[in-house]
């Protein structure tokens, strides 16, 4: 049988009752039949309390620090909704990050996945249990440091999931019915997109669409794992994002990314002259920051977008220029599509 996976946010496991109604929806699934993977994220806002915490205690807590502090999140959650299931008799067990086989690179705070291996996961699948899966984490195979994803990086622990036991169904539960036209706390007007194709799901993400963490869609793209977006809190169909649409509307939605800053990063990268040399460069000084454009002629240059927070700290003490000339940045108001 397909495996069916299932992420749940913040909002969807904010507490007790809303717990055991996650847990009803999940024994409902496994009583119908379906093998079931579930990822949830930390319980309400409970990775911003910790954050603030961190910074009550320490000006400049270390990125490891923060992640051994953050992942806890996860993991208060993971255990609730696996009691929950208990109390309705459905027998199931909850997995950290690294239990489940999720290797990362080494980038606190922002790392990326580089393999699945789900070998504790599929054997109890085959007990007939419903694995529980703390999203957002993962560690290092080589040093055995815990790590993160990024925030809202539960989704990229789903999809990724779901392109590991392929083929395999993949469900984003949120407080929003799915993705939309428009952000209706700006837009009163703003429409359900029944279907959205990767490419343009992906665009909105990246230029500031809060439903999806972006990497998950890309992630999603490359390993065609359609996705179907829906609320916790009703049963309507949401969004589904599958493979892009031949022709398709030139604007399907409207992304605002809250007030930012743009820093590009110029020079030739170590002699070669490539777009690709400069990026990797960044990139491996600043494995947080998200490239918005690149471009190439005598030299190379890359646009990159930094939260507002952080302009003038250029990543927290790591200056941009040990990766590559920069200009300094410039405030923008968002950016949309």
């Amino acid at each position: 049988m397909a495996v069916l996976v299932q992420k749940y946010g913040g909002t969807s496991v904010d507490g007790p009752e809303r717990i055991r109604a996650v847990a009803r929806r999940v024994a409902a699934a496994h009583a119908a039949g379906d093998r079931l993977v579930v990822v949830v994220s930390a319980m309400g806002q409970t990775t911003d309390e910790l954050l603030s915490l961190a910074r009550r205690v320490s000006q400049a807590p270390s990125p490891r620090e923060l992640d051994m502090l953050l992942t806890t999140g996860e993991r208060v959650a993971m255990a609730l909704l696996a009691m929950a299931l208990g109390d309705l008799g459905v027998p199931a067990i909850s997995f950290t990050g690294s239990q489940s086989g999720i290797l990362t690179d080494g980038a606190h705070r922002a790392a990326r996945i580089t393999a699945v291996r789900p070998e504790r996961i599929r054997a109890e699948l085959e007990r007939g249990r419903v694995v529980i899966v703390a999203g957002f984490q993962g560690v290092h195979p080589e040093t055995r440091e815990i790590t993160t994803l990024g925030r809202g990086g539960s989704d990229t622990t789903a999809v990724a999931l779901a392109a590991t036991f392929a083929p395999a169904i993949c469900e984003i539960y949120t407080d929003v019915p799915g993705v939309l036209t428009a952000d209706p706390r700006v837009v009163t007007g703003a429409r359900l997109l029944p279907r959205i194709g990767y490419r343009l799901c992906s665009t909105l993400a990246h230029l500031g669409g809060r439903v999806l963490h972006a990497r998950s869609v890309d992630l999603a793209a490359r390993a065609r794992v359609p996705v179907r977006v829906r609320s916790s809190f009703d049963d309507a169909p949401g969004t589904l994002i599958e493979e892009d649409a031949m022709e398709s509307p030139h604007v399907t939605a409207v992304a605002l990314r809250a007030p930012c800053s743009i820093a590009i990063a110029q020079g030739v990268a170590g002699g070669r002259g490539e777009a690709r040399g400069i990026i990797t460069a960044v990139a491996e000084a600043h494995p947080e920051l998200e490239l918005i454009a690149h471009e190439q002629d005598s030299g190379a240059r890359a646009s990159c977008r930094v939260p507002r927070a952080r302009r003038g700290a250029h990543g927290g003490g790591k200056p941009l220029e040990r990766a590559a000339a920069v200009r300094p940045s410039r405030p923008c108001g968002g950016c949309a599509r």
